[in-house]
């Protein structure tokens, strides 16, 4: 029994990795978050309207960040798709020039 846990707990182990590193860039966004929330209290202690700006552009920059980071987990399947498109359609070329469509008469198509 345990010669089978080994083996297990070592692909959950590998399983894991990816998501260690995607959990690392998130939290290094909601850090940042924070900071710039601790600064918009620090900078408008007395300002409540200063504030109250100052807050969304920290959730702002926080979604540009999440969004960079799903964006670089991403990446690698959006350049895959995008090479399988472009040799669909250099194929589809390709085959074009080879063997072109025969041209046929239009008929008269007038009442």
């Amino acid at each position: 029994m345990k010669r089978l846990m080994i083996p297990a707990l070592v692909l959950l182990a590998i399983s894991a990795m990816p998501a260690k590193a995607e959990t690392a860039a998130q939290s290094q966004c909601a850090q940042a978050f924070d900071a710039c929330l601790a600064e918009c209290k620090t900078k408008y202690a007395g300002d409540s309207a200063g504030h109250a700006a100052c807050v969304p552009q920290c959730s702002g920059k926080y979604a540009a960040c999440d969004a960079g980071v799903a964006y670089d987990k991403a990446k690698p399947w959006i350049e895959d798709q995008a090479a399988k498109t472009k040799k669909f359609f250099d194929d589809l070329m390709e085959n074009l020039k080879k063997d072109p469509p025969k041209e046929s008469t239009p008929k008269d198509k007038s009442i």
